[in-house]
């Protein structure tokens, strides 16, 4: 079971100014709108700001992708083509790489959000690169560094709340069943 941390904007707003300190990171959403590219985000109150957007229009959950330089590999974007198409739209793109670091978000109304942090580790990507060669090579990645900025992110998201299981809703206080003796 995948967890997520219960946490609040304002903790959001903490965890992305963290995520900006030591160095920049090149930061996409993980998947396009139908029809259209990725969308980037430049700083902390870019992504706070679609993050808002989408908390706003109802959306469940966003996810963005992290890149540091200092990471070494590269990033992909595919296109994916939706065969029926969608809404009138016959593509979308999405965000690939060994090392990218993802932000999940899952909105639950109406002040907080369930976030989890989630990154391939390097066994795992040398297991699979095969598969996807477009990826280039595991090797490529700094794995000492995807894991240090991964576990400095995850830490401090794990400080910040209580964890539930993922796209869950906070499950409600425990009544007394009424059929137990007093």
């Amino acid at each position: 079971m995948t967890l997520a941390t219960i946490i609040s904007t304002a903790n959001l707003s903490t965890l992305l100014d963290s995520a900006f300190q030591q160095e920049t990171p090149l930061v996409n959403s993980s998947e396009s709108e139908l029809g259209e590219p990725l969308q980037h985000f430049d700083s902390p109150a870019d992504i706070m700001a679609k993050a808002a957007e989408c908390a706003k229009a109802g959306i469940h959950n966003y996810a963005f992708g992290f890149w540091y330089p200092s990471m070494k590999g590269h990033s992909v974007e595919r296109k994916i083509i939706l065969d029926p198409p969608r809404e009138g739209k016959s593509f979308r793109y999405s965000l690939a790489g060994w090392g990218i670091i993802n932000l999940h978000l899952y909105f639950t109304p109406p002040n907080t959000m369930q976030c989890r942090i989630s990154v391939n580790s390097e066994a795992r990507a040398l297991s699979r690169q095969d598969r996807y060669p477009d990826l280039g090579p595991a090797a490529d990645w700094d794995w000492r560094v995807v894991e240090s900025y991964a576990f400095r992110l995850s830490r401090q998201l794990a400080s910040m709340g209580r964890t539930v299981p993922v796209g869950q809703k906070p499950a409600p206080a425990k009544r007394p069943s009424p059929w137990k003796r007093k």
